[in-house]
């Protein structure tokens, strides 16, 4: 994939799912931000039975043909969704065979944000099933947008960003985009800090902690003193409790990875209950992030 002057593409990944138009909408809302392009891209994984290069009169050629069709038919509904939101959107579309982690993985490469559906589970199916966004954490060198069909309604400018801190290097770099998207919007900014409950002494962690995040969030003050900024701690699981903050926010920011319980949210079982019961867009952005160019 080329990227001419160094303009890396919004790059969506399109599919059959309910949650395909909110996915889209946020794509383009991001890219019209950052004056990026947008990339629409659809994986046709073809069944084992039918090759994909059968030609005319050949069995299964009427059932390939239909096949492309349909995956055409998605990539250029997706592009009118686009258009319809920002119509001076430089929109490419990409239709293209293979599976959907292997397809988003190697555009993924040389795009500035992958952005992806998802569905929201209940607490009994989540830990069965896999998102194809969670598979990608780690496997593309830019954030990684899990849009949800949405159930409720929601902001789609005015909510707050809201971003997880821990002090780590993940951390800084889901500030660095939390502020960006903050500026960028016009958004508050909300950074929490989750903290187990470790002693009686449950006053001086949170002070601590507090402290704590007010240095971390030093730096960004002077880079962006237009963004305005709360500063939260809680103690308990962090899952629930940003999720719960994050209910009525326009998105959720947090790193991919961390240091002691921040590692375990975000690649163990807290990961998958971030990306089935997040209520809008959870961002997770690589700790090599350090914004837009």
């Amino acid at each position: 994939m080329n990227v001419p002057n160094g303009r890396r593409p919004v790059l969506v990944g399109v599919s059959h799912s309910e949650a395909a138009v909110w996915t889209v909408r946020w794509a383009a809302d991001q890219a019209a931000l950052r004056g990026l392009p947008l990339l629409i891209v659809h994986a046709q994984e073809w069944p084992s039975a039918v090759p994909p290069a059968t030609e005319p009169g050949e069995r299964g050629h009427l059932w390939a043909a239909h096949f492309r069709a349909t995956g055409r038919a998605l990539v250029d509904t997706a592009r009118a969704e686009a258009l319809q939101l920002h119509p001076e959107l430089d929109v490419s579309l990409v239709l293209a065979e293979g599976s959907p982690h292997g397809v988003l993985r190697r555009f993924g490469a040389e795009a500035s944000q992958v952005v992806l559906g998802t569905r929201q589970l209940g607490d009994v199916e989540a830990p069965f099933v896999r998102s194809r966004g969670a598979g990608l954490f780690g496997q593309v060198p830019c954030p990684v947008a899990l849009v949800p069909q949405r159930g409720e309604p929601q902001p789609e400018h005015g909510g707050a960003v809201v971003v997880g801190v821990d002090g780590s290097a993940a951390s800084e770099a889901a500030l660095a985009y939390a502020f960006e998207e903050a500026d960028l919007t016009g958004a508050r900014l909300v950074a929490v800090e989750v903290r187990t409950s470790r002693s009686d002494a449950r006053s001086e962690d949170d002070e601590g902690a507090r402290l704590e995040l007010a240095e971390a969030l030093a730096g960004w003050h002077e880079k962006y003193p237009q963004v305005e900024t709360d500063r939260e701690v809680f103690t308990g699981y962090p899952a629930h409790l940003l999720t719960e903050r994050a209910r009525l926010a326009r998105c959720l920011v947090v790193g991919s990875h961390g240091r002691s319980g921040w590692r375990e949210a975000l690649l163990g079982s807290t990961t998958r209950s971030l990306v089935h019961h997040t209520h809008g867009p959870l961002v997770v952005v690589p700790p090599q992030y350090t914004g837009m160019p």
